[in-house]
């Protein structure tokens, strides 16, 4: 949990309870980051699907890959 945090632009800084640095971006355009994701993991999709079609199978594949 973030003991407190800052937007800047399209970034989330938060310093967590631990002391961490975490830094987030915010997308406007949530299957534009999907795709941007999808692309760098080499994750090929249905440009038919919905945003969260689209989120919940990369999500799967991002997971399987881990294991």
């Amino acid at each position: 949990m973030a003991k407190k945090s800052a937007i800047a632009g399209e970034y989330i800084v938060s310093v967590l309870d631990n002391g961490s640095i975490e830094v987030y971006r915010v997308y406007d355009n949530v299957i534009g980051a999907l795709r941007e994701i999808a692309k760098k993991e080499n994750f090929e999709y249905d440009a038919n699907w919905n945003t969260r079609q689209f989120g919940s199978k990369l999500i799967d594949f991002l997971t399987e890959k881990k294991k």
